[in-house]
């Protein structure tokens, strides 16, 4: 602190002016200062949007999450089949059903900013049966029914056809597949061998039954197929 003393007067006389600074006039107060204000942090799960099968295990991750501030974060996960909270920067789940599933994380820094990030998780189970039978005079037509579900990756169908009576050696049949849609994906006609028939994601799009038809021509004949639907 300083003190000045000035005499001055307009008569000539002198008098005594007290000035008093306080050095402390100059610093700002710090109830006076604004803060800035941090930026919230991003929420990042990976993987994103993964298939997995029935009885998958499968881990997730917040570490790609970021925070401008460098300020040190806190994950919270929540699951759609689950009313729990977790806390971690990963975790791990296992999906006993099928269907498509949310995931949420939430990700919070030290100062209380927020930030949510979801992604899908889609459970899926691959398909596989065999069947076998016979189309004859009396049995002129069987039908093998398959689901195929959305995410599907490829569809197998190997089939063994023979002659039941060697002494029919015209028998033979016709085989058609038909979509979910009842849209003919497929068929041939007088065969009485074996064979396979594949097909991709790319070259089909209907979702639901599909249905592969063995109708008699003539004859007798025994088949047996295998089909092969896999996520």
């Amino acid at each position: 602190m300083l003190i000045l003393l000035l005499a001055v007067s307009a008569s000539g006389g002198y008098g005594y002016y007290e000035y008093v600074y306080n050095a402390d006039d100059d610093e700002e107060n710090p109830d006076d200062v604004v803060s800035s204000g941090g930026s919230e942090p991003i929420a990042r799960i990976t993987p994103s949007n993964p298939k997995i099968q029935i009885n998958e295990n499968i881990s997730f991750s917040g570490a790609d999450s970021t925070d401008s501030d460098n300020d040190e974060l806190t994950y919270l996960w929540t699951f759609e089949d689950d009313s729990k909270q977790y806390e971690g920067i990963s975790i791990e789940r296992n999906y006993p059903d099928k269907g498509e599933f949310l995931v949420t994380l939430t990700v919070e820094d030290a100062t209380g900013l927020l930030n949510e990030t979801h992604t899908t998780v889609l459970v899926v189970e691959d398909y596989y049966d065999t069947d076998s039978g016979r189309v004859s005079g009396q049995n002129q037509e069987d039908e093998v029914s398959m689901p195929v579900d959305s995410g599907f990756i490829s569809i197998n169908i190997d089939y063994t056809l023979s002659q039941t009576y060697a002494w029919e050696t015209d028998s033979s049949v016709t085989l058609r597949l038909t979509d979910a849609d009842d849209v003919i994906v497929q068929e041939e006609s007088n065969l009485a061998s074996d064979g396979t028939w594949s097909y991709t994601s790319d070259d089909l799009s209907s979702i639901g039954d599909y249905v592969f038809l063995i109708i008699r021509e003539e004859g007798t004949i025994d088949w047996t197929t295998t089909i092969d639907v896999k996520y």
